[in-house]
């Protein structure tokens, strides 16, 4: 099982979307400077945090009002592929390994970057927390999953760039888990 954003893909374009497209759209449209908007944001983002309406472009982009699907459309050339994710996923294909995307990212998002990075194909399985109506922090997640989706926790591998999505896959019990030091490729690696 694979996270998406800052496993297979490179978290840089999540994070200039956020931390910078949607607070200067923001700002444009509430005519305020880019300073202020984004103080204002910050503690509007930081309430959701963990939840499935973090992860949500609908919601956001009904709390904002701004169409956001237009501006990740804009933005998406930015998307790109980690280092060795290709490879990885070609040879766990040859393999004849089941490959699933386990992903907090709204069917939205998951469409765009699909349509960018022409991975789809190498899934057995494209999962979204939207469809199961939790978030992958949150131990109903992985209690829906296996409800819906068969697979045997104590022998899968999940890789992800969340400390806190890793703690709760782990606290569930899924066998082998990985993290992601560096899901940014603009940022250093993170300390373990």
């Amino acid at each position: 099982m694979f996270d998406m954003d800052g496993t297979l893909l490179d978290l840089a374009f999540d994070n200039l979307f956020w931390q910078h497209a949607v607070p200067q759209a923001w700002a444009t449209q509430n005519d305020h400077p880019l300073e202020q908007a984004l103080q204002i944001l910050k503690p509007i983002f930081k309430a959701q945090e963990g939840t499935l309406n973090w992860y949500s472009l609908p919601y956001w982009s009904e709390r904002l009002k701004l169409d956001l699907t237009m501006l990740k459309t804009h933005y998406q050339d930015q998307i790109g592929l980690r280092p060795y994710a290709l490879h990885v996923l070609e040879q766990l294909k040859q393999a004849d390994k089941k490959i699933w995307l386990v992903t907090n990212a709204h069917p939205i998002v998951l469409e765009i970057k699909m349509q960018k990075t022409g991975i789809a194909s190498y899934f057995d399985e494209l999962i979204t927390s939207h469809d199961l109506g939790f978030a992958k922090e949150q131990t109903s997640f992985w209690h829906q999953l296996e409800q819906q989706y068969y697979f045997e926790k104590t022998r899968s591998l999940f890789i992800d760039d969340s400390e806190s999505v890793l703690h709760a896959a782990q606290h569930y019990g899924i066998g082998h888990i990985l993290g992601i030091s560096q899901p940014d490729s603009q940022l250093p690696k993170r300390q373990q």
